[in-house]
Order: C-alpha cells, then structure tokens, then sequence
C-alpha cells in the first residue's frame, strides 16, 4: 500500500485478490493503523453538499464487517465521541448506522432505524444511507421501510447521475450477497388494495426506466435485460416483457455469429427461451454453454487406467462403488471453490461414516501449491491433478464445478454446493429423492 496514498481504502482494497470479497481478512496492525485514521479523518469532515466522505463501497456490510473488530469497534468508540460534541455529525451517525445494521441477521433494531432517520434528516443528498436502509428491510418482509428507503434513494438522485443510481439500484434489488427479497418480490405479496400497493408500483416504474436507460446504453448487458423483465413481469406487463427479451435474443444471436462459443451469450440465450417457454431450445443452448449438463442422470464414465491421485497412488470411479461421491472440480486460485471448502468438510463430517467421500480435481499448475494448501487446510479427502483432460472429458467450462454422483455412478446434479449440496447427500444417504 503506498505510503502517500491520497486514498488509502482504495490502495488497501487494491491490494486484495477480487478487492477482499472472496476472503477473509488479516489485516497487519500497520495497515489497521493507516485505515483507522483514515475513516476517522471521514469522520470529522463530516457533511459536505449533504453527503459523507466515505467511500460508497465501504456501505456494504461485507466491507464493514470484513475489517478486524478492534479496528471496527476503536471507529465505533470514536464515532459516538464524534457525536457527543458535534450531533450533528452526519458521518459519525452514518458510521454508527451501517455498525448497528449488522447486529441482527433476522430483524433489524430499533436502534438502527432511529439513526437512519437522523441520517437522513442530515444527509440530504447521500444515496448511501437509503441503500443500506432497503438492505436491512428486505431482512424482514417490511413493505413500509422498504419502499420509503427507495423513494428516498430517487429524491436523493440529482441529474447525471444515472448510471450511479444504476449500479445503486442493481445492489439494493438484485444483489444477493446483501438484499434478501427484491422489490418486486414485495410488490407481488401486496393486495391491489393495500395502501402501498400504488407507492410500490411507482418506485418499480422508476427502476424500470432507469433500467430501460441502462439497456440503451449496454444492450448486451444479460443482468440488466434479467432486472428488467422481472420488474416488467411484476408490473404485469408481460408484452413489454416479451418484446425486450426478443431484442436480446438478436443481440446475442448476432454475437454468436462473430463467436459461436461465447458463453454469456449462449447461456443468456437458454434463459430467454426458457421464459419465453420455448424449452428445446432453451435445452439445445444450455448444453453448449454447459456441455457437463448432459451428464445429468448419466452414467459418468471412469477416470483413464493410470490415474493417480497427489500421493501417486491409482484412483479410479469405480472404486468407489457404493458410495455417494462429489467429484470437485476445483482450483488453488479459484475464490468460490475455496469459500466452498469449509462447507463441503461440514458435509463430508456429516455423512462420511454412512457413505459419502469425495474426489478433488485440481486444475491447478503446480503440484506443491496444492499439497500445501490441502495440507494447510486440512482437506482430507483425495486429490488429482488434472493437466485439462478431466475437463475436457467431462465438459468443464468453468470451476467450481461439483458432480454429486449417487452410488451406481450416475451424476445426480452438477450445482450441489452451499445448502443444495447437504440436501441432495442426506436424501441418497437415506434413499429419498429430494
């Protein structure tokens, strides 16, 4: 990190692989030093032209609650001593707001919403504060604070600002890793009657043109034609639905004439037929995008004579009749596959006595880096290292990529990871289809 840096939270975010999302951090005391006074250098500045200092990135709760938590709570401490002196600090409430917004993962405090509305009052012009505000009513189906965190989110937006309100938008209704109900998954749970009903239909309409405006701007851009069309399909404007997903289907058509393989497009192109119930050839795109999805209810054939695991010892499928097994195609440098890790070892803990092993499939380059990670880790199923063949005899387009096979050797599902992965275990454990 440079010494001189003029913003030392974006040298520090730049320093970490996919800028600290993927991994836990260590963050070194000199490091935490530099960072602490940094935020409370935001701090004391306070509002300028009805906003905070802070950067917008630093509003998501896995960056607030990635930093080490004497570094946080030293900022907490800091922040309410801020405030004694200065209430209206609207920085010192924002940092306190987005603090007490992670406490609770079921239902947001009270305390929370207290501060929320003071940093409104103090913060006529920051977007952040109503993003966080819809991330924590969405953490309980709260259609009055939901929708009043959106308007908000709209008076607050001023001209030129469009593609900022954009990305703002995209986070508060579809990204998962924060919201846990969209906006339109509030507005179908609402009676036409119901007092809200007309204010929630107002707030999608105004997603939907900025939307629409973003789809100008990047017609090929899959999450947005995605965004739009469930906000239309909410709206019940199902024409309009059909007549965005045709326009996309050309766009991606055309992309395939100039790369036949191009996987966005053939994967963006399988969901736009699938909603558009065309389901033959939503499959027919599905397989090119994904050829491992043929596998599915199929017998996967064995690893070539010869195969050896990390230890050189021979490794076929078949010895593993009898079992349940996850075939984990996996790598070292791949982020997901490595956040995977914790809770396969829960699930191989789980069941591994009653039927259930697992085979790692490295494509990784170096051996010793995969020995010493699975040493460190304490991974204690097998591991081969595959050059690509295993990839390409199985159709591997991407990693993680997990084939649960049942005890016959047919491939139950190639998408068992998270909470899918300990279902579909228990149910071939204890012989019932989920």
């Amino acid at each position: 990190m440079k010494e001189n840096s003029l913003d030392v939270w974006e040298a520090y975010l730049n320093t970490l692989e996919n800028r600290g999302v993927s991994h836990s951090w260590d963050v070194p005391l000199a490091v935490q030093e530099k960072l602490t006074d940094y935020f409370k250098t935001k701090i004391d500045v306070g509002v300028i032209d009805g906003k905070t200092a802070f950067p917008s990135d630093f509003m998501w709760n896995e960056y607030v609650w990635r930093i080490p938590d004497e570094m946080r709570e030293k900022l907490t401490v800091y922040a309410e001593q801020v405030l004694e002196t200065d209430p209206d600090n609207g920085a010192a409430v924002k940092f306190l707001a987005m603090v007490t917004a992670g406490i609770s993962y079921d239902i947001p405090p009270d305390e929370f919403w207290d501060l929320y509305e003071k940093a409104v009052e103090l913060l006529p012009n920051d977007v952040d504060i109503c993003y966080l505000a819809f991330e924590n009513a969405s953490l309980d189906v709260l259609h009055d604070e939901g929708v009043v965190a959106l308007e908000r989110l709209f008076e607050r937006h001023r001209k030129g600002e469009e593609p900022t309100l954009y990305q703002w938008l995209y986070r508060c209704c579809y990204n998962y890793l924060h919201v846990t109900a969209r906006p339109n998954d509030f507005y179908v749970e609402l009676d036409s009657n119901d007092p809200l009903f007309k204010r929630w239909t107002a707030v999608l309409k105004q997603i939907q043109t900025v939307f629409e405006k973003h789809l100008e701007r990047t017609p090929d851009h899959w999450h947005t034609v995605r965004m739009l069309t469930e906000i239309l399909e909410a709206l019940g404007d199902t024409e309009e639905m059909v007549r965005v997903f045709k326009n996309a289907r050309m766009v991606y058509e055309k992309q395939l004439e100039q790369d036949a393989d191009n996987c966005d497009a053939l994967s963006a192109l399988a969901n736009i037929h699938e909603k558009l119930g065309n389901e033959k050839l939503a499959r027919e795109y599905k397989l090119k995008a994904s050829p491992s999805l043929g596998w599915v209810d199929t017998v996967l054939p064995d690893f070539s004579e010869g195969t050896v695991d990390l230890d050189g010892n021979s490794i076929l499928l078949a010895d593993y009749r009898e079992k349940v097994v996850l075939l984990d195609f996996w790598a070292v440098s791949c982020s997901p596959c490595v956040g995977e890790i914790p809770n396969i070892k829960k699930v191989y803990e789980k069941y591994h006595d009653k039927g259930f092993d697992v085979i790692g499939v490295s494509l990784d380059k170096d051996k010793t880096v995969l020995r010493e990670f699975t040493k460190e880790k304490e991974i204690p199923w097998r591991q081969i290292l595959d050059d690509g063949t295993f990839a390409e005899q199985y159709g591997i387009r991407s990693i993680p990529a997990p084939f649960l096979i049942d005890r016959n050797g047919k491939v139950i599902s190639i998408k068992a990871r998270g909470n899918l992965l300990d279902e579909l275990v228990a149910a071939e454990i204890e012989d019932k289809k989920v």
